[in-house]
């Protein structure tokens, strides 16, 4: 999953325009639901807490350098 920034929780900082968070969900309708997601970031990107609305789709995991 692309974004500019992270949480540990599986929330991401987006561009504002909701693509993947609106493909995630298309995609959890499907009988197989929705797919393992996964983001890689640098640690300068991670930040201590994400603002996240109810659309925002969370990630189940973020790889970063030092993890």
């Amino acid at each position: 999953m692309p974004g500019l920034g992270f949480d540990l929780f599986g929330r991401r900082l987006g561009r504002g325009k909701g693509f993947y968070d609106s493909y995630l969900e298309r995609c959890s309708r499907h009988p197989r639901g929705k797919p393992y997601t996964i983001a890689l970031a640098f640690k300068e990107q991670l930040c201590q807490e994400i603002p996240v609305d109810d659309n925002d789709m969370l990630i189940d995991e973020v790889l970063y350098e030092d993890n």
